[in-house]
């Protein structure tokens, strides 16, 4: 059997979305901890899936080991949530749970049955500023994609025209048949990812795949969207199509991702696409890259790994590109240690971490910006070029039994899985 998982967590705070069990920043990583479980443990999960923060909002998807009578055990998908729920975006029960005391995981428990939505599971979650997405998914099932939270700039993705008693709905489903077709025989949503205010999908409707986005438009982050008087559309309230400079049933997108006002698409061949504002030089140089594996975004800045490197473009006024080199240059390399193997990193806000394997141990190192100590250095200066930030130097590393196993990183916040913690 796999040993648990333990989550640590460092940064912003303000709201408890760090699941500390209090309120103030974190200089450094601590346990996180989970309603129901004592000692700071979290629950039975073998693996994380997927931590993503949102303004001031967390969500957990985690796999939980489900043991059956018959001594076999199975994985369950569960979505734990912690943080700012006042929008609703953490569901309609979490605020009577989490009273006061917003500051751990709680799991998330959706009046799914009042929307027909029996024997489906959350396969994929995404969140941006105020608003929460869960993709649901059962076997010989169209996927269905709920949203729930704030509406600002139409984030819910359900046209921005619902009526006050709509919009107080437990969650909302956002509807492609415009996109996909009404005919289609199955529909799977295969990645989503939402900046701060515009969220992009990856549809595939039988056997072509589409791309989808709605939220902020105005930087071209969804294509070049006008409006009759010839202005760039300020947002899309609802899911419209968005059209690539690469065919997409020729080279389909495997991933994407979306910074506060681009958006960035990695296709099959490892080429990228770009879509919206360069004003930070975050798409500069892009369109060369060649061999690419992994892409992420921060708010103003764009990285791409290659199996020799980690490229990083856009703003490095908080030291984000990580290069000792300061200027806002174009894509360059970043200063991870060499005889190093990056086994993948993590966007935050304007901070970035990355799992580097050396002299057979994982380690993480960061840099950028550190305002709330969301690099976990024990300090709120800015950290130009990577840091080695785990295992801490200080003495609770002797503490510290088993393997680095994940990051993520949000809003001024960053997380990382341990394989076991020493009792």
């Amino acid at each position: 059997m796999h040993p648990p998982i333990h989550l640590y967590a460092a940064g912003s705070n303000g709201n408890g979305q760090l699941a500390t069990g209090y309120f103030q920043d974190s200089y450094n990583f601590i346990p996180c901890m989970f309603a129901g479980y004592e000692n700071r443990t979290p629950p039975p999960i073998s693996s994380a899936i997927s931590i993503v923060g949102g303004g001031n909002h967390t969500l957990a998807l985690l796999p939980r080991i489900a043991h059956t009578t018959s001594s076999n055990s199975n994985h369950q998908l569960e979505v734990w949530g912690c943080g700012d729920g006042t929008k609703g975006q953490l569901g309609p029960a979490y605020i009577t749970e989490a009273g006061d005391n917003g500051a751990i995981f709680r799991r998330l428990i959706l009046p799914s049955e009042d929307q027909r939505l029996s024997g489906y599971a959350v396969s994929k979650v995404a969140a941006c500023w105020e608003t929460t997405f869960l993709v649901l998914t059962q076997e010989d099932h169209h996927d269905v994609l709920i949203s729930m939270g704030g509406d600002d700039f139409g984030d819910l993705g359900i046209g921005g025209l619902g009526t006050t008693q709509q919009k107080k709905a437990p969650f909302h489903i956002v509807d492609f048949s415009h996109i996909v077709g009404s005919v289609a025989h199955h529909v799977s949503i295969t990645d989503i990812t939402a900046g701060t205010h515009h969220i992009l999908v990856v549809l595939r409707a039988d056997n072509k795949q589409h791309i989808a986005g709605w939220g902020t438009a105005r930087h071209g982050q969804l294509g070049p969207l006008i409006t009759p008087s010839g202005r760039p559309l300020p947002f899309s309230p609802s899911p419209v199509a968005i059209v690539l400079p690469v065919d997409v049933q020729l080279d389909p997108v495997l991933s994407l991702c979306a910074g506060n006002q681009h958006s960035l698409f990695l296709h099959a061949s490892g080429r990228v696409s770009a879509l919206g504002s360069d004003a930070k030089g975050q798409l500069r140089g892009l369109p060369t890259a060649r061999d690419v594996r992994a892409i992420g975004c921060s708010w103003n800045g764009s990285y791409l790994q290659t199996p020799t490197a980690l490229l990083s473009a856009g703003t490095n006024s908080r030291g984000q590109l990580g290069r000792a080199d300061d200027s806002e240059a174009p894509l360059g390399v970043v200063d991870i240690p060499e005889n190093a193997q990056m086994l993948g990193f993590a966007c935050g806000s304007e901070h970035v971490l990355c799992l580097l394997q050396s002299e057979g141990k994982n380690q993480v190192w960061g840099w950028g910006w550190n305002e709330h100590g969301n690099l976990g250095t024990d300090s709120l200066d800015d950290v130009p070029v990577p840091v080695k930030i785990w295992p801490p130097s200080t003495t609770i590393s002797e503490d510290i039994i088993g393997d680095v196993v994940g990051v993520w990183a949000g809003c001024g916040t960053s997380w990382i899985a341990m394989t076991k913690r020493a009792q």
